[in-house]
Protein backbone atom coordinates (compact mmCIF):
# COMPACT_ATOMS: atom_id res chain seq x y z
CA UNK A 1 0.00 0.00 0.00
CA UNK A 2 2.11 2.84 -1.27
CA UNK A 3 1.11 6.30 -0.05
CA UNK A 4 -0.92 8.07 -2.70
CA UNK A 5 -1.91 11.33 -1.00
CA UNK A 6 -2.52 14.05 -3.53
CA UNK A 7 -3.99 17.27 -2.14
CA UNK A 8 -7.72 17.37 -2.81
CA UNK A 9 -10.39 19.84 -1.87
CA UNK A 10 -12.14 18.84 1.39
CA UNK A 11 -15.51 18.85 -0.39
CA UNK A 12 -14.36 16.27 -2.96
CA UNK A 13 -16.70 13.30 -3.17
CA UNK A 14 -15.78 9.90 -1.79
CA UNK A 15 -15.99 8.39 -5.28
CA UNK A 16 -13.45 10.86 -6.67
CA UNK A 17 -10.74 10.04 -4.14
CA UNK A 18 -10.89 6.27 -3.92
CA UNK A 19 -7.36 4.89 -4.05
CA UNK A 20 -5.85 1.58 -3.09
CA UNK A 21 -4.29 1.51 0.33
CA UNK A 22 -5.69 4.82 1.55
CA UNK A 23 -8.68 5.52 3.78
CA UNK A 24 -10.79 8.02 1.79
CA UNK A 25 -12.33 9.49 4.95
CA UNK A 26 -8.87 10.11 6.44
CA UNK A 27 -7.74 11.65 3.14
CA UNK A 28 -10.59 14.14 3.26
CA UNK A 29 -10.00 14.91 6.94
CA UNK A 30 -6.32 15.55 6.20
CA UNK A 31 -7.32 17.82 3.32
CA UNK A 32 -9.68 19.76 5.55
CA UNK A 33 -7.02 20.16 8.26
CA UNK A 34 -4.52 21.37 5.66
CA UNK A 35 -7.06 23.84 4.27
CA UNK A 36 -7.74 25.17 7.78
CA UNK A 37 -4.07 25.77 8.46
CA UNK A 38 -3.30 27.19 5.02
CA UNK A 39 -6.39 29.46 4.98
CA UNK A 40 -7.14 30.08 8.64
CA UNK A 41 -9.13 33.21 7.78
CA UNK A 42 -11.65 31.01 5.94
CA UNK A 43 -12.17 28.88 9.06
CA UNK A 44 -12.63 31.36 11.92
CA UNK A 45 -12.06 29.93 15.36
CA UNK A 46 -12.09 31.35 18.85
CA UNK A 47 -11.07 28.10 20.52
CA UNK A 48 -8.42 25.64 19.34
CA UNK A 49 -7.05 22.43 20.82
CA UNK A 50 -3.33 21.97 21.40
CA UNK A 51 -2.73 20.29 18.03
CA UNK A 52 -4.60 22.87 15.97
CA UNK A 53 -3.25 25.89 17.88
CA UNK A 54 0.32 24.72 17.26
CA UNK A 55 -0.49 23.94 13.63
CA UNK A 56 -1.85 27.47 13.23
CA UNK A 57 1.21 29.02 14.88
CA UNK A 58 3.67 26.88 12.93
CA UNK A 59 2.25 26.57 9.43
CA UNK A 60 -0.37 29.24 8.73
CA UNK A 61 0.51 32.40 6.85
CA UNK A 62 1.68 34.85 9.53
CA UNK A 63 -1.09 37.37 8.87
CA UNK A 64 -3.76 34.69 9.37
CA UNK A 65 -2.06 33.32 12.48
CA UNK A 66 -1.76 36.79 14.03
CA UNK A 67 -5.44 37.57 13.42
CA UNK A 68 -6.67 34.23 14.76
CA UNK A 69 -4.40 34.18 17.81
CA UNK A 70 -5.21 37.82 18.61
CA UNK A 71 -8.93 37.03 18.54
CA UNK A 72 -8.40 34.01 20.81
CA UNK A 73 -6.17 35.98 23.16
CA UNK A 74 -8.75 38.72 23.56
CA UNK A 75 -11.44 36.15 24.36
CA UNK A 76 -9.37 34.02 26.73
CA UNK A 77 -10.51 34.49 30.32
CA UNK A 78 -7.68 35.09 32.78
CA UNK A 79 -8.69 34.28 36.32
CA UNK A 80 -6.64 34.64 39.48
CA UNK A 81 -8.37 31.91 41.46
CA UNK A 82 -7.23 28.38 40.75
CA UNK A 83 -9.77 25.81 39.65
CA UNK A 84 -9.81 22.48 37.90
CA UNK A 85 -8.23 22.61 34.47
CA UNK A 86 -10.75 21.98 31.73
CA UNK A 87 -10.08 20.53 28.31
CA UNK A 88 -10.23 23.18 25.61
CA UNK A 89 -13.01 22.97 23.11
CA UNK A 90 -11.81 23.32 19.53
CA UNK A 91 -13.78 24.95 16.75
CA UNK A 92 -11.66 23.23 14.10
CA UNK A 93 -12.13 19.79 15.69
CA UNK A 94 -15.89 20.40 15.65
CA UNK A 95 -15.77 21.36 11.97
CA UNK A 96 -13.73 18.25 11.20
CA UNK A 97 -16.16 16.00 13.12
CA UNK A 98 -19.12 17.43 11.25
CA UNK A 99 -17.35 16.97 7.89
CA UNK A 100 -16.32 13.46 8.89
CA UNK A 101 -19.93 12.55 9.67
CA UNK A 102 -21.06 13.90 6.31
CA UNK A 103 -18.42 11.89 4.45
CA UNK A 104 -19.24 8.70 6.36
CA UNK A 105 -22.89 9.19 5.42
CA UNK A 106 -21.84 9.73 1.80
CA UNK A 107 -19.82 6.49 1.90
CA UNK A 108 -22.83 4.59 3.23
CA UNK A 109 -24.98 6.06 0.45
CA UNK A 110 -22.41 5.15 -2.23
CA UNK A 111 -22.32 1.53 -1.05
CA UNK A 112 -25.81 1.19 -2.51
CA UNK A 113 -24.29 1.58 -5.99
CA UNK A 114 -23.07 -1.66 -7.58
CA UNK A 115 -19.88 -0.24 -9.13
CA UNK A 116 -18.80 1.40 -5.89
CA UNK A 117 -19.52 -1.75 -3.86
CA UNK A 118 -17.61 -3.94 -6.36
CA UNK A 119 -14.55 -1.66 -6.30
CA UNK A 120 -14.58 -1.44 -2.51
CA UNK A 121 -14.92 -5.22 -2.16
CA UNK A 122 -11.81 -5.75 -4.30
CA UNK A 123 -9.57 -2.78 -3.55
CA UNK A 124 -11.14 -0.59 -0.88
CA UNK A 125 -9.38 0.51 2.27
CA UNK A 126 -10.58 2.27 5.39
CA UNK A 127 -8.87 2.74 8.74
CA UNK A 128 -10.13 0.80 11.78
CA UNK A 129 -11.87 3.83 13.27
CA UNK A 130 -13.78 4.73 10.11
CA UNK A 131 -14.42 1.05 9.39
CA UNK A 132 -16.03 0.65 12.81
CA UNK A 133 -18.09 3.80 12.24
CA UNK A 134 -19.30 2.42 8.91
CA UNK A 135 -20.12 -0.98 10.43
CA UNK A 136 -22.30 0.76 13.02
CA UNK A 137 -24.11 2.71 10.27
CA UNK A 138 -24.70 -0.16 7.82
CA UNK A 139 -27.10 -3.09 7.50
CA UNK A 140 -25.56 -6.54 8.04
CA UNK A 141 -24.60 -7.34 4.41
CA UNK A 142 -22.74 -4.09 3.84
CA UNK A 143 -21.22 -4.25 7.33
CA UNK A 144 -19.73 -7.64 6.39
CA UNK A 145 -18.20 -6.04 3.31
CA UNK A 146 -16.46 -3.47 5.53
CA UNK A 147 -15.26 -6.23 7.91
CA UNK A 148 -13.76 -8.10 4.93
CA UNK A 149 -12.11 -4.90 3.71
CA UNK A 150 -10.59 -4.31 7.17
CA UNK A 151 -9.33 -7.90 7.37
CA UNK A 152 -7.77 -7.67 3.90
CA UNK A 153 -6.10 -4.35 4.76
CA UNK A 154 -4.75 -5.73 8.03
CA UNK A 155 -3.32 -8.78 6.29
CA UNK A 156 -1.66 -6.63 3.60
CA UNK A 157 -0.19 -4.29 6.21
CA UNK A 158 1.17 -7.23 8.21
CA UNK A 159 2.96 -8.49 5.08
CA UNK A 160 4.39 -5.05 4.38
CA UNK A 161 5.52 -4.64 7.98
CA UNK A 162 7.32 -8.00 7.94
CA UNK A 163 9.04 -7.09 4.66
CA UNK A 164 10.05 -3.71 6.11
CA UNK A 165 11.33 -5.37 9.29
CA UNK A 166 13.47 -7.74 7.19
CA UNK A 167 14.94 -4.79 5.27
CA UNK A 168 15.73 -2.97 8.54
CA UNK A 169 17.52 -6.03 9.87
CA UNK A 170 19.67 -5.96 6.74
CA UNK A 171 20.56 -2.33 7.40
CA UNK A 172 18.21 -0.68 4.90
CA UNK A 173 16.26 2.31 6.16
CA UNK A 174 14.09 3.33 3.20
CA UNK A 175 10.44 2.49 2.77
CA UNK A 176 9.18 3.77 6.11
CA UNK A 177 5.90 4.87 4.53
CA UNK A 178 4.46 1.57 5.65
CA UNK A 179 4.73 2.80 9.24
CA UNK A 180 2.51 5.75 8.39
CA UNK A 181 -0.02 3.49 6.69
CA UNK A 182 -0.14 1.15 9.67
CA UNK A 183 -0.51 4.08 12.03
CA UNK A 184 -3.35 5.54 9.97
CA UNK A 185 -5.03 2.12 9.81
CA UNK A 186 -4.81 1.72 13.60
CA UNK A 187 -5.65 5.21 14.85
CA UNK A 188 -6.97 7.24 11.88
CA UNK A 189 -5.60 10.52 10.59
CA UNK A 190 -3.00 12.46 12.57
CA UNK A 191 -4.39 15.25 14.71
CA UNK A 192 -7.84 13.74 15.07
CA UNK A 193 -8.31 13.09 18.75
CA UNK A 194 -10.73 10.38 19.78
Amino acid sequence: MKEQFIPVAPETSIVQILARGVCPICTLMRSLQNAMVENAHAYPATRLCNFHAWSLAHASPAIDAVAALKSMLLQAPVEVASRAVEVHACDWCQTIRQHEGEKLTEYVHELKRDNFRKWVSQYGTVCLFHGRCLIDMLPAAEADLVRQMLARSQEELEKQLLAFQARIQKGETGGGGVLGHITEFLVSQRGLTR
